[in-house]
């Protein structure tokens, strides 16, 4: 691609400001606090390098519904919040370097007793599945194993959130949602859930921008393998996750 003619980076520098698009319904990769402050790991990310470009950070809320239409319409400057690094979007996208592995799992709750209720995708089949209306989501487990013999409907959710909330009181046996998520949920929040079966999906996130912004994205890059090397990726990544889960400069 020629980037004679690529703006991206100077744009960021004269604007004097760095506009990211996250989604608030993915924790903890950004979402609303107690304040109602949008924070998490993509966020403090974000916070690293706009102070390293000497900008401004503005954060724009997206979902999965208005998030391409507002990165083609240049209202943001980047996607984060679990965007992912696959063909389908690197044909349409300029994508980061990968910074984080994920996968779809399958989550159940244990009872008030302790005991763990399900222990097959078989033991699941005509329960109570619900996942958020995602249609990448949404194809992937209905084309996946926890399917293959099951004739009830899934319940779909607008927000992750809601899906927690259903979860946790009942109203669902089993929820599809990232492992991430899922990780988060039981080491911060102490939450008593478990997983069953084999992940649906493996994939990686990237951020994504649009195709002629070529300097902004090597930037980032440049960025991101500097936040790897002097340890800042596993100080954020520790801080949200309890682990180091950051896969920038170890593959």
């Amino acid at each position: 691609m020629d980037g004679t003619n690529d703006s991206s980076l100077a744009k960021v520098i004269v604007n004097k400001e760095l506009v990211v698009g996250v989604d608030p319904s993915i924790p903890p990769l950004s979402f609303y606090s107690s304040t109602g402050k949008i924070v998490g790991y993509d966020i403090d990310i974000a916070h690293e390098i706009a102070n390293r470009l000497g900008v401004k950070l503005k954060l724009v809320p997206v979902s999965v519904e208005d998030r391409i239409q507002l990165l083609e319409n240049r209202a943001v400057d980047y996607l984060a919040s679990g965007f992912i690094n696959n063909e389908k979007n690197a044909e349409r996208f300029l994508l980061s370097t990968p910074y984080l592995r994920d996968a779809l799992v399958v989550v159940i709750i244990h009872s008030f007793t302790g005991e763990v209720p399900f222990h097959t995708f078989a033991d699941l089949r005509n329960k109570r599945i619900g996942m958020v209306s995602d249609a990448d989501i949404v194809d992937t487990v209905l084309h996946s194993p926890l399917y293959a013999d099951n004739s009830r409907q899934p319940f779909f959710y607008p927000r992750l959130e809601k899906l927690l909330i259903a979860l946790d009181y009942g109203q669902l046996e089993a929820a599809v949602m990232n492992l991430l998520t899922y990780y988060s949920k039981i080491t911060k929040e102490k939450k008593l859930y478990s997983t069953i079966g084999d992940p649906l999906i493996i994939s990686t996130y990237s951020y994504g921008l649009r195709k002629t912004d070529g300097e902004l994205c090597n930037v980032i890059n440049l960025i991101l393998d500097d936040m790897a090397k002097n340890g800042i990726l596993r100080e954020i990544s520790i801080k949200w996750f309890g682990a180091d889960v950051s896969i920038v400069g170890k593959h």
